[in-house]
């Protein structure tokens, strides 16, 4: 028993680590994710669509993404959406998005802040073929940061530790995904 009383600060320590962090950013995060999802609401709604992306961990997030606006967050009923979790390899998401972008379609793409050559360079694409970049980042943006344009919209993650950048993501995701689904549906009565 006395085991268990010491291991209780240390893995209280991420989870009170996190809320702090969301704490602070809450109000900037809410602000873009409020522009990300009427990016994605008026791409949709003009009959575009969105690619997903992500590398390695991220592209989980890209799967999730286009999951929830396929099917929704919520049990009212809508259409589904038109969106796509593009493959996670360099190759095939330079090919992918060569094949499937166009004028208007938003790139959500996600970034842990690692490795991710393949997702730079399909972003590098997604950016000349006039596709508006909705870019999940840790708050350094060294991957994609550089390629955002004034009329991209740019989801600063807060963090630093890779774990860290993904399970603020995907609750971040999950608020964009519900927010389109809110601008589509109205408010919940």
């Amino acid at each position: 028993m006395s085991d268990q009383h010491l291991q209780q600060p240390f893995l209280q320590q991420p989870f009170l680590e996190t809320a702090d962090l969301l704490y602070q950013s809450a109000d900037r995060l809410a602000t873009q994710l409020h522009y990300a999802a009427q990016a994605i609401t008026h791409t949709l709604t003009a009959g575009g669509k969105v690619l997903c992306a992500g590398q390695a961990e991220a592209h989980f997030l890209a799967r999730q993404a286009a999951q929830w606006l396929v099917h929704g967050t919520s049990d009212r009923p809508r259409p589904p959406l038109a969106a796509l979790a593009l493959a996670e390899d360099a190759v095939g998401l330079t090919a992918q998005i060569h094949a499937l972008g166009h004028p208007g379609d938003v790139w959500l793409a996600f970034s842990l802040e690692q490795d991710e050559p393949g997702l730079a360079a399909a972003t590098e694409v997604a950016r000349e073929q006039d596709l508006t970049i909705v870019a999940f980042t840790g708050e350094t943006a060294t991957v994609l940061g550089p390629m955002l344009r004034d009329t991209d919209v740019w989801v600063p993650i807060p963090g630093h530790q890779p774990a860290r950048l993904m399970s603020v993501a995907w609750l971040a995701l999950h608020g964009l995904c519900a927010a389109v689904d809110t601008q589509l549906l109205g408010e919940v009565a």
